[in-house]
């Protein structure tokens, strides 16, 4: 007899066994010893939580001769022969691949007949999202006036897919998550059966990398059992699942704390070189970050994170090295990289550069440097080195009120006015008042010499005016609704960025966007470049200190 997966070999039989589901347990079980049997059910839930085990554990108690409680007896020949598949009465259906209309006709057409030996005839679709849109008309009518003996089991990972019309007909049950501490539970059971010893540490991290998904956990530990070894360690798990163990990473980020490069790019060269695929170490260090952050904020993080104590004792120390800003920081990096490292030719590559950038001493100065100046100024506050401060919204200079500036150099303070400015409506703007680039008809005729032909075109008669320091509004006249839409994709930003960016010298954003929106953007603009006026208010209110607004 060929081999049997473990997660096949250990399916449960009756309800009883089926973990962490007791809602949707209690229910069906009721529903068979009253009788009361619905034409139409739909499981919901993620992959491994028991969809598909709950609907053929119904499926026989409700053809069963001698149930027990709503169980099955499996010793009935109703029972057997379904569990062997020799009564055909149960219909196992995959949608996925038998998702087009004749699929379902074919259903449709068959439901009038009998169940040749059991009382009910039971249709299970799995994965039933994957049905076409003709095929969902086509089983409407059979779902909702079907023969007294058919029996529709739906189960779907994805159920906000199904049409209402099919949501409306269904007793809906949703399956949940497994905890981790259920599925170790029924792992140790699993390999004490099999002879075999799994440490604790092992099942941990066969459960944490199951995602709530018992019969993922079950063919790990079938992985695991397999390579021969008959007690299955931390260490072995981690090889046989292909990542890295908690040291690995720990050393990782002090390098990345460190700023050592060199170290970096030997950690990467081992990780490559034992195999280890860069996205899902890239995964699990976000992750890694994640705990930090919790361990930053939270004075119990071991109520939120799922580790060993003595990892945990190495996060908790390790973030105190971290500002909260920089971690964050660096989740984001990651999180921006792992989203278009797994389509990519050279991950190793991409991986690297973001490391380097994130090693850089200017990564945290980042979103115009207002962290940083806001943590200069509060801390300034509160350790009483001025008592007025003097906001000069033209260069983002702060003075103390008395001709020295305090952190932009300026040696001078112009006429302090009221901090009570008066409201504009900069919504309303000329834009022939606006300071133009002299130089967009050349960046425009670049276009045409590189032989970017639809950006040469859809740039003509355009202009391009200063909104911001760093901005720049490339504005389109009346019935420029496509060519807008053209430009503003993100691949033809980028280009026309680097053109301005070699005629000019310096790093420009550009916003695409009609005469008539001009003034909102230019007034989004003056909101993002006066944030850092806006946060020195709000830490002036909170120390109670008074503050000019220098007009420059």
């Amino acid at each position: 007899m060929s081999y049997l997966a473990l997660y096949r070999k250990w399916r449960p039989l009756v309800f009883e066994d089926v973990v962490e589901q007791e809602h949707v347990v209690k229910t069906l079980k009721n529903s068979v010893v009253t009788d009361h049997i619905a034409h139409a059910y739909l499981f919901c839930g993620t992959r491994g939580t028991g969809k598909t085990t709950m609907a053929k554990i119904f499926s026989r108690a409700i053809n069963c001769l001698n149930p027990k409680g709503g169980d099955p007896c499996n010793q009935c020949d109703i029972c057997k022969g379904i569990l062997s598949g020799s009564i055909m009465d149960v219909i196992e259906i995959d949608a996925a691949s038998n998702n087009s209309v004749d699929n379902v006709r074919e259903i449709r057409d068959e439901v009038i007949y009998s169940p040749s030996q059991a009382k009910f005839k039971v249709y299970i679709i799995d994965e039933v999202h994957m049905l076409s849109t003709g095929a969902f008309n086509a089983l409407l009518k059979t779902l909702e006036e079907p023969p007294s003996h058919v029996v529709f089991i739906l189960a779907t990972t994805e159920p906000h897919k199904l049409p209402a019309t099919i949501l409306s007909r269904c007793q809906r049950y949703d399956f949940r998550r497994i905890p981790v501490d259920s599925i170790i539970k029924r792992l140790e059971t699993i390999a004490g059966s099999s002879g075999v010893v799994l440490e604790p540490e092992a099942s941990r991290l066969i459960a944490k990398l199951s995602d709530g998904a018992l019969r993922d956990a079950i063919s790990i530990l079938d992985q695991c059992i397999s390579q021969g070894d008959k007690t299955i360690s931390y260490e072995h798990t981690l090889k046989v699942v292909g990542i890295v163990n908690d040291t690995f990473i720990y050393g990782f980020v002090e390098a990345i704390r460190d700023r050592n490069i060199n170290r970096i790019l030997g950690l990467i060269d081992e990780l490559i070189m034992a195999g280890k695929d860069i996205s899902k170490f890239l995964s699990d260090l976000i992750f890694y970050y994640r705990n930090l952050l919790v361990c930053k904020l939270t004075d119990k993080p071991e109520e939120v994170i799922d580790v060993m104590n003595d990892v945990l004792d190495n996060m908790k120390k390790q973030s105190e090295y971290f500002q909260k800003e920089e971690i964050m920081l660096t989740i984001r990096e990651f999180s921006s990289l792992e989203a278009g490292i797994k389509w990519s030719k050279h991950p190793r590559i991409l991986f690297e550069l973001s490391l380097i950038k994130i090693c850089d001493s200017n990564f945290n100065k980042l979103q115009d440097n207002i962290i940083e100046r806001l943590s200069v100024l509060e801390n300034k506050l509160q350790n009483g080195e001025f008592t007025r401060m003097t906001v000069l919204p033209g260069n983002m200079g702060v003075s103390d009120g008395h001709g020295k500036d305090d952190i932009m150099g300026k040696k001078e303070a112009k006429k302090p006015i009221s901090s009570q400015i008066e409201s504009v409506d900069i919504t309303k703007v000329d834009i022939n008042t606006l300071k133009s680039i002299d130089c967009w008809e050349q960046v425009i005729d670049d276009f045409r010499k590189m032989g970017r032909m639809v950006l040469y075109a859809n740039l003509l008669d355009t202009k391009a005016v200063e909104l911001g320091s760093k901005t720049i509004g490339v504005i389109l006249g009346e019935g420029k609704g496509l060519a807008k839409t053209i430009l503003s994709k993100m691949e033809n930003i980028e280009l026309i960025e680097n053109a301005l960016r070699e005629r000019l010298g310096r790093d420009v954003r550009v916003k695409c966007m009609d005469e008539d929106s001009v003034g909102e953007n230019l007034a989004k603009v003056s909101t993002e470049e006066d944030e850092l006026v806006k946060k020195t208010r709000e830490l002036a209110d909170k120390f109670d200190m008074p503050i000019d607004i220098i007009d420059e």
